[in-house]
């Protein structure tokens, strides 16, 4: 299968927009073991997704978002602002399936750059890591 992109998980999140992102990991859907962020490999989703279903990404899954995907993501922190890139996978990722993966991962690093400077949106703090400005995606 691998038509998998470094910057999107398999569970929907936009690795993209991680902190973590380039330097202490190279994206959930690497392999690599070269990176300092090994919770990816315990991760349940990513192990059914990749592992047991043999997806690239879950919503290629009939049971999407699956009891794995909510419980780790989707219904974790409510209301929680900080957490809203997660508690949005549900019709955020349901684009894919309308777009091709190129034009999705393409749509995510537009909806999280700075459009003042060109940066990244970081989630969590939803900040700029270039200008510092805050921005909610």
């Amino acid at each position: 299968m691998k038509n998998r992109k470094a910057e999107l998980a398999p569970c929907g999140v936009f690795c993209g927009a991680c902190p973590s992102y380039k330097k202490t990991c190279l994206g959930c859907s690497s392999e690599s073991k070269e990176q300092k962020r090994t919770s990816k490999w315990g991760c349940k989703v990513r192990n059914c997704c990749y592992n047991s279903q043999n997806k690239n990404y879950c919503i290629e899954c009939d049971d999407f978002p699956c009891e794995k995907n909510r419980n780790k993501l989707i219904d974790t922190h409510p209301g929680d602002v900080k957490y809203k890139y997660r508690h949005e996978i549900p019709e955020i990722f349901v684009k894919m399936k309308e777009m091709e993966v190129e034009a999705y991962l393409e749509f995510q690093k537009k909806r999280w750059t700075c459009p003042s400077c060109g940066g990244i949106i970081h989630f969590y703090k939803y900040e700029c890591s270039k200008c510092g400005k805050k921005e909610i995606v």
